[in-house]
């Protein structure tokens, strides 16, 4: 008997011996193969939509293998139901309508692959075999190595689990100092040793991912560290590789809508690289998309020539390679790309000044004692890059400036010091005084507040004219465009009051804190005020984006929307010492919740990003609290019950909340943070209340406090609870002990109300004491690695609704015409 031809795939799970999969298509005889091809693995094949939702309602899959036919239908069902799983598309390239679909839903932000099952059996067989080791590479059980980095100047310790070829991956136990090990951390010197003998030492890496261990009697922290190649400069870390058609069109788009320009350079010949005018051509026969690129100045091309492609993504470069298919008068056609190269360049936005604010550098050379000063070409509020000639100028990666002057476009030199982070050719530079043009990249140290405050006011002016800073603006303009969208807040109601003056002065008081607490940015048509965003550092390492708004009858609100969130959250990524980026939204509140929650779903990464659901309930003081007597008693936290609280977090395994809101014992009362606002006048800080258990806290309650009107909506002057073991027979009155005493601390404090951000099974005891449920609210929080994605995602939604209008409104035209 013959062997079935799909048994050549058997061997493609060998990776992932556990992994679940899910295989939906509407053809037995291909999913008979599929089934015999993956067995013995736990494997459930299905013909329709429909049963694979009720299998995923009953059991999530790791791995879903689905037809491409109703792929935008199927992945909303995924995105609802297994959120985490890999996608895997099975599309054959003749069916260009769904091609074309699956290109559209991967411009959006969906991640997937997609596999041509009329392809070979093998050629199957090695498509699946690399998808599956994205999820889970090879990797090699590490028997007694112990690794050793340096992380801001100290060396740290941890024990090492198992070796890939990308990297590693590190074991530290649940009180480690993982708040120095964020992701996107960059690591130096790293060395992995067996009984004191080196076995492994490469320059540096940087930190992936951070997750919750828990073993059979004991739990410790992952943390999974990439290594940068041999012989990359600092910071230039390869990724990946993307090989799948869908993706490289869905990338190409995305990036050529944001800029529609290409770095190119022929790979032989004339290598002088030049940013080309490019579009993306998807409407050829069947699907066959091309690159049709502007003629450049400075070499020829023939058809035949093979071209490297390079541009910038959501803070990643990408590279490939294209062939010349044909010139026409003033452009030349590119084929798609076979693969793109996928790198890590920098975690901060970049930009070029304008001529009317041009920056420069100088320092004396370490080396040679040589006074060196070069206009800079590109910067950002911690790094810049100039050009220079290496045929007399040496400056090595790595080296180390102590004395140098950034020259401010007013022509005043702020000091600092810098150190020399990449070193590479300049193939697109021209000026005919560099024999040997290079470029060199610098990170920039302890830069003077006033030189970062002109370096993003520089960015503003250049991302977006209209935009201006809104600390200077007068409060009650402000306040008319929130009457303009009714943008109600409980506490603050539209007509005038005792209220207006408050919210008043702390916009005075915040126009005057030093930078890298709160920025507000309005959007000007002309004299008119139209847009509006503000953001702020709610916690230490926490930036809060709020109180965006549009003036509705404005045509072109969705643009502005993204030109003001864009800018308020590369303002915060320029905050060297931010890293979490954090928004709210109204779960009943539609549109935004299906945007939102569609990107912070599709967004999520162990370790970086964290998305809950909190109930909004206030008490307003006018109203009597219902308390029942001989509640227990309560306490202020004391340091003990701190380090319990640190303890409890980390325990759980809740990284991002660990970091995000300051839940380490020497931060939790907020003592950092509450003396960079009291120097301004303004307050912000943390009481902790405790009500005791036996062995430990039964519950606690975190009391934030801040000034009011910092946020509109108080979401920073609200308490929560910490409840270890819910079904503790006690733990219903200690919540109800605690908000009564949350309320008198509020009262104390001179608040009109009292506000709590509560878990759905919270809600119904503090309605019982008369608090008034009024919204579920999504509360999502990403580390500053992923807000370019964030940003991408953003931009995307955006790019459709002003897409949508401009359909919309074409046919109202011809319909009057």
């Amino acid at each position: 008997m013959a062997e079935h031809p799909w048994r050549a795939l058997q061997e493609v799970l060998m990776l992932a011996h556990e992994q679940s999969v899910l295989i939906v298509h509407p053809d037995p005889k291909l999913r008979e193969g599929l089934v015999a091809a993956l067995a013995p693995r736990q494997i459930i094949a299905v013909s329709s939509r429909d049963d694979a939702a009720r299998t995923m309602a009953e059991r999530v899959p790791d791995v879903v293998l689905a037809d491409a036919l109703e792929a935008r239908r199927f992945i909303k069902d995924l995105d609802r139901l297994a959120p985490r799983a890999m996608r895997v598309f099975l599309c054959p390239r003749s069916q260009a309508d769904a091609m074309r679909e699956l290109v559209d839903a991967a411009a959006e932000g969906h991640e997937f692959h997609t596999v041509d099952p009329t392809l070979s059996v093998d050629e199957v067989a090695r498509s699946l075999r690399e998808l599956l080791r994205q999820r889970g590479s090879t990797r090699v059980p590490a028997v007694g190595l112990e690794a050793s980095f340096y992380v801001d100047g100290e060396q740290l310790r941890a024990g090492c689990l198992d070796v890939g070829n990308e990297g590693f991956l590190l074991k530290l136990p649940v009180d480690a100092p993982i708040e120095r090990l964020p992701p996107g951390t960059r690591l130096f010197d790293f060395r992995l040793e067996r009984e004191g003998r080196v076995v492994l030492r490469t320059g540096g890496g940087f930190v992936r991912h951070i997750g919750l261990e828990r073993a059979p009697g004991e739990a410790y922290f992952r943390v999974g560290v990439q290594i940068e190649r041999a012989g990359a400069s600092i910071g230039y870390v390869e990724l990946a590789t993307i090989d799948d058609m869908v993706r490289v069109v869905a990338v190409l788009r995305r990036a050529l809508r944001r800029q529609p320009t290409l770095q190119c350079a022929l790979v032989q010949g004339v290598r002088r690289r030049e940013d080309l005018a490019a579009t993306l051509v998807e409407n050829g026969e069947g699907f066959r998309p091309v690159l049709r690129c502007a003629k450049p100045q400075q070499w020829s091309v023939a058809v035949g020539d093979v071209v490297q492609l390079v541009f910038d993504l959501s803070g990643k470069s990408y590279r490939g390679w294209a062939s010349v298919l044909r010139l026409e008068p003033d452009a030349f056609v590119l084929s798609l790309p076979r693969n793109l190269a996928l790198y890590h360049r920098r975690s901060s936005m970049r930009f070029r000044a304008g001529e009317d604010q041009p920056f420069a550098i100088s320092f004396v050379s370490p080396l040679t004692g040589e006074r060196i000063e070069h206009p800079v070409m590109d910067l950002h509020a911690v790094g810049l890059a100039f050009a220079y000639d290496a045929a007399r100028e040496v400056l090595p990666v790595g080296l180390i400036i102590d004395d140098v002057s950034l020259v401010l476009p007013d022509g005043t030199r702020a000091p600092c010091h810098a150190e020399v982070r990449d070193n590479a050719p300049l193939l697109d530079h021209t000026p005919g005084d560099l024999a040997r043009p290079f470029r060199c990249g610098m990170r920039l140290l302890n830069v003077l507040p006033e030189a970062r405050q002109a370096v993003i006011n520089a960015f503003v002016q250049a991302s977006c004219p209209q935009v201006r800073d809104g600390r200077s603006e007068p409060f009650r303009n402000i306040w008319g465009l929130v009457q303009a969208v009714h943008l109600f807040h409980p506490d603050y109601p539209f007509e005038e009051g005792p209220h207006m003056e408050v919210l008043e002065d702390t916009h005075h008081k915040l126009a005057t804190v030093n930078e890298g607490l709160a920025r507000t940015f309005v959007y000007y048509d002309g004299p008119k005020l139209i847009g509006h965003v503000s953001g702020v550092r709610t916690h230490s390492r926490t930036w809060m984006m709020q109180h965006l708004m549009v003036l509705p009858t404005v045509r072109r609100g969705e643009s502005i929307s993204r030109d003001l969130s864009a800018l308020c959250v590369d303002y915060a990524e320029a905050l060297e010492d931010l890293q979490y980026l954090r928004i709210y939204w109204r779960i009943q509140n539609k549109w935004p919740d299906r945007v939102f929650g569609w990107i912070a779903r599709s967004m999520h990464r162990e370790g970086l990003t964290d998305l809950r659901t909190l109930n909004y309930t206030r008490l307003a003081f006018t109203q009597p609290l219902r308390a029942r007597k001989e509640l227990p008693q309560v306490r202020r936290a004391t340091a003990a019950d701190l380090q319990w609280l640190e303890g409890h977090i980390r325990a759980r395994g809740d990284v991002v909340q660990l970091l995000a809101d300051d839940l380490m014992a020497r931060e939790a009362e907020l003592p950092t943070l509450a003396s960079r606002y009291g120097a301004h006048g303004l307050k912000r800080g943390r009481s902790l209340f405790v009500v005791d258990g036996d062995d430990a806290p039964i519950a606690m309650a975190l009391a934030e406090e801040a000034s009011p009107g910092l946020s509109w909506p108080e979401m920073t002057s609200a308490f929560s609870y910490v409840v270890p073991d819910p079904l503790h027979p006690r733990a219903p009155e200690a919540r109800e002990a605690l908000a009564v005493r949350c309320v008198d601390h509020y009262r104390e404090q001179g608040k009109g109300s009292a506000l709590a951000l509560v878990q759905d099974d919270e809600v119904e005891s503090l309605v019982s004491l008369g608090f008034r449920w009024h919204c579920r609210v999504a509360q999502w929080t990403g580390h500053r690695s992923v807000t370019r994605t964030w940003h991408m995602l953003m931009a995307a939604v955006f790019e459709r609704l002003q897409d949508r209008a401009a359909r919309h409104m074409g046919r109202n035209e011809e319909q009057a015409a």
